[in-house]
Protein backbone atom coordinates (compact mmCIF):
# COMPACT_ATOMS: atom_id res chain seq x y z
CA UNK A 1 0.00 0.00 0.00
CA UNK A 2 1.28 3.14 -0.59
CA UNK A 3 0.05 6.84 0.14
CA UNK A 4 -1.51 7.62 -3.57
CA UNK A 5 -3.59 5.04 -3.07
CA UNK A 6 -4.95 5.63 0.56
CA UNK A 7 -7.77 7.08 -0.45
CA UNK A 8 -9.38 4.23 -3.07
CA UNK A 9 -8.77 1.72 0.02
CA UNK A 10 -9.76 0.99 3.67
CA UNK A 11 -7.52 2.64 6.32
CA UNK A 12 -5.59 0.26 8.35
CA UNK A 13 -6.10 -0.60 12.00
CA UNK A 14 -3.30 0.37 14.43
CA UNK A 15 -2.29 -3.35 13.56
CA UNK A 16 -1.85 -3.42 10.19
CA UNK A 17 0.08 -0.18 10.54
CA UNK A 18 2.91 -1.61 12.30
CA UNK A 19 3.08 -4.87 10.31
CA UNK A 20 3.36 -2.92 7.42
CA UNK A 21 5.73 -0.23 8.78
CA UNK A 22 7.55 -3.40 10.20
CA UNK A 23 8.01 -4.93 6.61
CA UNK A 24 9.21 -2.35 4.97
CA UNK A 25 11.45 -1.66 7.55
CA UNK A 26 12.75 -5.35 7.49
CA UNK A 27 13.21 -4.70 4.09
CA UNK A 28 16.00 -1.94 4.48
CA UNK A 29 17.55 -4.26 7.13
CA UNK A 30 17.04 -2.10 9.87
CA UNK A 31 17.14 -3.71 13.16
CA UNK A 32 14.59 -4.23 15.36
CA UNK A 33 11.99 -3.44 12.27
CA UNK A 34 8.49 -4.30 15.00
CA UNK A 35 10.06 -2.21 17.67
CA UNK A 36 10.82 0.78 15.49
CA UNK A 37 7.48 1.06 13.68
CA UNK A 38 5.87 0.97 17.08
CA UNK A 39 7.81 3.75 18.25
CA UNK A 40 7.17 5.79 14.78
CA UNK A 41 3.35 4.99 14.89
CA UNK A 42 3.17 6.25 18.67
CA UNK A 43 5.15 9.38 17.89
CA UNK A 44 2.72 10.36 15.26
CA UNK A 45 -0.75 9.34 17.17
CA UNK A 46 1.07 11.41 20.24
CA UNK A 47 0.18 7.90 22.63
CA UNK A 48 1.29 5.63 25.16
CA UNK A 49 3.23 2.47 23.81
CA UNK A 50 0.82 0.18 25.65
CA UNK A 51 -2.21 1.98 23.50
CA UNK A 52 -0.48 -0.12 20.92
CA UNK A 53 -1.53 -3.28 22.88
CA UNK A 54 -5.21 -2.33 23.88
CA UNK A 55 -6.34 -0.42 21.15
CA UNK A 56 -4.74 -2.58 18.28
CA UNK A 57 -7.91 -2.95 15.88
CA UNK A 58 -8.67 1.31 16.04
CA UNK A 59 -8.40 2.37 12.64
CA UNK A 60 -6.11 5.57 12.11
CA UNK A 61 -6.89 8.52 10.10
CA UNK A 62 -5.58 8.85 6.44
CA UNK A 63 -3.08 11.88 7.34
CA UNK A 64 -1.98 10.06 10.79
CA UNK A 65 -1.23 6.54 8.07
CA UNK A 66 0.54 9.24 5.20
CA UNK A 67 2.87 10.54 7.84
CA UNK A 68 3.94 7.23 9.44
CA UNK A 69 5.01 5.75 5.98
CA UNK A 70 6.89 9.08 5.40
CA UNK A 71 8.87 8.27 9.01
CA UNK A 72 9.50 4.77 8.52
CA UNK A 73 10.92 5.79 4.71
CA UNK A 74 13.44 8.14 6.60
CA UNK A 75 14.11 5.51 8.81
CA UNK A 76 14.81 3.03 6.38
CA UNK A 77 16.83 5.47 4.23
CA UNK A 78 19.49 5.47 7.59
CA UNK A 79 17.99 8.16 9.71
CA UNK A 80 18.83 7.79 13.25
CA UNK A 81 14.79 6.73 14.80
CA UNK A 82 16.23 9.48 17.93
CA UNK A 83 16.28 12.37 14.85
CA UNK A 84 13.07 11.16 13.80
CA UNK A 85 10.91 11.19 16.73
CA UNK A 86 13.29 14.46 18.50
CA UNK A 87 13.55 11.98 21.65
CA UNK A 88 16.07 9.64 23.70
CA UNK A 89 16.22 8.40 27.37
CA UNK A 90 18.60 8.59 29.35
CA UNK A 91 19.54 7.30 32.69
CA UNK A 92 15.72 7.43 33.19
CA UNK A 93 15.29 11.23 31.28
CA UNK A 94 13.95 11.80 28.07
CA UNK A 95 15.91 14.13 26.33
CA UNK A 96 15.09 16.61 23.09
CA UNK A 97 17.49 15.97 20.58
CA UNK A 98 18.47 16.90 16.90
CA UNK A 99 21.12 16.54 14.63
CA UNK A 100 22.97 19.20 16.20
CA UNK A 101 24.28 17.30 18.72
CA UNK A 102 25.22 13.25 19.56
CA UNK A 103 22.36 10.99 20.47
CA UNK A 104 23.05 10.05 24.40
CA UNK A 105 23.92 6.24 25.00
CA UNK A 106 23.97 3.81 27.29
CA UNK A 107 27.90 3.91 27.67
CA UNK A 108 27.96 7.44 29.08
CA UNK A 109 25.65 6.57 31.96
CA UNK A 110 28.74 4.74 33.47
CA UNK A 111 30.53 8.55 33.15
CA UNK A 112 27.19 9.90 35.39
CA UNK A 113 27.12 7.48 37.73
CA UNK A 114 30.96 7.71 38.68
CA UNK A 115 30.31 11.37 39.34
CA UNK A 116 27.45 11.01 41.61
CA UNK A 117 29.37 8.57 43.24
CA UNK A 118 32.39 10.65 43.85
CA UNK A 119 30.30 13.62 44.73
CA UNK A 120 27.85 12.15 47.27
CA UNK A 121 31.33 11.19 48.87
CA UNK A 122 30.98 12.75 52.58
CA UNK A 123 34.59 14.13 52.23
CA UNK A 124 33.83 16.29 49.00
CA UNK A 125 32.01 19.56 49.43
CA UNK A 126 28.91 19.27 50.16
CA UNK A 127 27.98 21.90 47.01
CA UNK A 128 30.65 21.19 44.52
CA UNK A 129 31.44 22.33 41.00
CA UNK A 130 30.63 20.52 37.97
CA UNK A 131 31.79 21.28 35.14
CA UNK A 132 30.52 19.57 31.74
CA UNK A 133 33.05 19.97 28.91
CA UNK A 134 31.18 19.42 24.92
CA UNK A 135 28.10 19.15 27.28
CA UNK A 136 26.20 18.09 23.65
CA UNK A 137 22.45 17.85 24.15
CA UNK A 138 22.92 18.28 28.03
CA UNK A 139 22.85 15.02 29.19
CA UNK A 140 25.24 14.71 31.43
CA UNK A 141 25.11 18.01 33.03
CA UNK A 142 21.10 17.87 33.39
CA UNK A 143 21.36 14.59 34.65
CA UNK A 144 23.83 15.17 37.73
CA UNK A 145 22.06 18.57 38.54
CA UNK A 146 18.84 16.48 38.83
CA UNK A 147 20.82 13.70 41.29
CA UNK A 148 22.82 16.18 42.97
CA UNK A 149 20.90 19.07 44.03
CA UNK A 150 22.69 20.98 45.55
CA UNK A 151 25.45 20.65 42.88
CA UNK A 152 26.62 24.15 40.82
CA UNK A 153 26.98 23.02 37.11
CA UNK A 154 28.63 24.71 34.39
CA UNK A 155 27.97 22.83 31.07
CA UNK A 156 30.68 23.92 27.82
CA UNK A 157 30.35 23.05 23.74
CA UNK A 158 31.41 25.14 20.95
CA UNK A 159 28.43 24.56 19.34
CA UNK A 160 25.61 27.53 19.54
CA UNK A 161 22.56 25.02 18.26
CA UNK A 162 24.26 22.18 21.05
CA UNK A 163 24.10 24.81 23.64
CA UNK A 164 20.05 25.75 22.71
CA UNK A 165 19.28 21.71 22.86
CA UNK A 166 21.04 21.68 26.25
CA UNK A 167 19.16 24.80 27.46
CA UNK A 168 16.00 23.65 26.40
CA UNK A 169 16.66 20.01 28.22
CA UNK A 170 17.62 21.49 31.54
CA UNK A 171 14.41 23.77 31.40
CA UNK A 172 12.29 20.87 30.47
CA UNK A 173 13.99 19.19 33.67
CA UNK A 174 13.81 22.55 35.53
CA UNK A 175 17.26 22.43 36.27
CA UNK A 176 17.82 25.71 33.91
CA UNK A 177 18.39 27.64 37.40
CA UNK A 178 21.46 25.91 38.40
CA UNK A 179 23.66 25.33 34.98
CA UNK A 180 25.80 27.97 33.19
CA UNK A 181 25.32 26.93 29.91
CA UNK A 182 28.53 28.71 28.25
CA UNK A 183 29.29 28.29 24.34
CA UNK A 184 33.22 28.01 23.76
CA UNK A 185 35.71 25.91 22.86
CA UNK A 186 36.67 22.79 25.01
CA UNK A 187 37.93 25.22 28.37
CA UNK A 188 38.22 28.51 27.32
CA UNK A 189 34.78 29.45 28.98
CA UNK A 190 36.25 28.39 32.46
CA UNK A 191 39.62 30.94 31.94
CA UNK A 192 36.82 33.44 30.75
CA UNK A 193 35.06 32.92 34.33
CA UNK A 194 38.25 32.86 36.55
CA UNK A 195 38.00 29.58 37.71
CA UNK A 196 41.45 28.50 38.10
CA UNK A 197 42.04 26.14 40.67
CA UNK A 198 37.86 26.37 42.01
CA UNK A 199 36.42 23.18 40.11
CA UNK A 200 35.73 19.76 42.03
CA UNK A 201 34.98 18.14 39.23
CA UNK A 202 35.67 17.91 35.09
CA UNK A 203 33.44 15.53 33.26
CA UNK A 204 33.46 15.00 29.41
CA UNK A 205 32.20 12.64 27.03
CA UNK A 206 35.01 13.82 24.27
CA UNK A 207 35.22 13.42 20.67
CA UNK A 208 37.07 10.41 20.67
CA UNK A 209 36.77 8.49 17.19
CA UNK A 210 39.62 7.78 15.05
CA UNK A 211 39.93 9.31 11.54
CA UNK A 212 41.25 6.87 10.38
CA UNK A 213 38.64 4.61 10.00
CA UNK A 214 35.47 6.45 9.73
CA UNK A 215 34.07 3.33 8.04
CA UNK A 216 34.24 1.38 11.02
CA UNK A 217 31.25 3.16 12.79
CA UNK A 218 27.99 2.58 11.82
CA UNK A 219 26.64 4.18 8.98
CA UNK A 220 23.67 6.36 10.00
CA UNK A 221 25.99 7.48 13.00
CA UNK A 222 28.78 8.53 10.06
CA UNK A 223 26.37 9.83 7.99
CA UNK A 224 23.90 11.35 10.54
CA UNK A 225 25.58 12.38 13.63
CA UNK A 226 28.13 15.89 14.22
CA UNK A 227 31.74 14.91 13.22
CA UNK A 228 32.76 17.48 15.23
CA UNK A 229 30.94 16.08 17.87
CA UNK A 230 32.45 12.29 17.13
CA UNK A 231 36.19 12.52 15.59
CA UNK A 232 38.93 13.33 18.04
CA UNK A 233 41.45 13.68 15.50
CA UNK A 234 44.35 10.58 13.64
CA UNK A 235 44.10 7.99 16.82
CA UNK A 236 40.93 9.88 18.23
CA UNK A 237 43.06 11.30 21.40
CA UNK A 238 43.40 14.60 20.52
CA UNK A 239 40.63 16.10 22.87
CA UNK A 240 41.60 13.59 25.46
CA UNK A 241 45.00 15.57 25.39
CA UNK A 242 43.55 18.68 25.81
CA UNK A 243 41.59 17.86 28.81
CA UNK A 244 44.38 16.29 30.66
CA UNK A 245 46.80 18.87 29.71
CA UNK A 246 44.44 22.02 30.41
CA UNK A 247 42.02 20.28 33.48
CA UNK A 248 44.94 21.07 36.41
CA UNK A 249 44.24 24.28 35.98
CA UNK A 250 41.13 24.61 36.55
CA UNK A 251 40.37 21.59 39.47
CA UNK A 252 40.67 21.60 43.13
CA UNK A 253 43.73 19.93 44.40
CA UNK A 254 42.41 16.35 44.85
CA UNK A 255 39.65 17.32 42.16
CA UNK A 256 38.20 14.48 39.40
CA UNK A 257 38.60 14.54 35.66
CA UNK A 258 36.41 11.76 34.40
CA UNK A 259 36.21 10.90 30.86
CA UNK A 260 34.34 8.26 28.66
CA UNK A 261 36.98 6.96 26.12
CA UNK A 262 36.45 4.87 23.30
CA UNK A 263 37.65 1.17 22.45
CA UNK A 264 41.69 0.17 22.64
CA UNK A 265 42.43 3.22 23.93
CA UNK A 266 43.22 2.44 26.99
CA UNK A 267 46.53 1.92 26.99
CA UNK A 268 47.75 5.03 25.02
CA UNK A 269 46.04 7.13 27.70
CA UNK A 270 47.40 5.17 30.16
CA UNK A 271 50.68 6.19 28.69
CA UNK A 272 49.61 10.38 28.93
CA UNK A 273 48.80 9.84 32.39
CA UNK A 274 51.78 8.34 33.55
CA UNK A 275 53.80 10.77 31.56
CA UNK A 276 51.88 13.27 33.79
CA UNK A 277 50.90 14.72 37.09
CA UNK A 278 47.58 12.49 37.39
CA UNK A 279 46.94 10.45 39.20
CA UNK A 280 45.07 7.39 37.42
CA UNK A 281 42.07 6.44 40.10
CA UNK A 282 40.52 3.46 38.45
CA UNK A 283 38.52 2.53 34.99
CA UNK A 284 35.14 1.07 34.49
CA UNK A 285 34.55 -1.28 31.39
CA UNK A 286 30.75 -0.98 30.10
CA UNK A 287 28.14 -3.98 29.58
CA UNK A 288 30.37 -5.65 26.80
CA UNK A 289 33.93 -5.37 28.94
CA UNK A 290 35.00 -2.38 27.31
CA UNK A 291 37.51 -0.23 29.11
CA UNK A 292 34.76 3.07 29.04
CA UNK A 293 34.68 5.49 31.93
CA UNK A 294 38.42 6.52 33.15
CA UNK A 295 38.96 8.56 36.43
CA UNK A 296 42.30 10.70 37.08
CA UNK A 297 42.70 12.86 40.44
CA UNK A 298 44.65 16.08 40.07
CA UNK A 299 47.23 15.30 43.19
CA UNK A 300 47.02 17.56 46.22
CA UNK A 301 49.11 20.19 47.17
CA UNK A 302 49.74 19.42 50.59
CA UNK A 303 49.38 15.56 50.58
Amino acid sequence: MNPESLSETILPTIAEAIAEGAARLQAAAVAEDRRTAGVLLCHVLAIERTRLLTRSEDPITEEDYETFLRLVARRASGEPLQYITGHQEFYGLDFIVTPDVLIPRPETEFLVERVIKLASDPRKAASPLIVDIGTGSGCVAITLAVHLPRARLIATDVSAAAIDVARANAARHKVAARIGFIQGDALKPLAQLKLEHSVDFIASNPPYVSERGPELIQREVREWEPHRALFGGIDGLDFCRRLLADTVQYLKPSGYLVVEIGYGQLASISDLIAASSWELVDVLRDLQDIPRTLTVMKPSENP
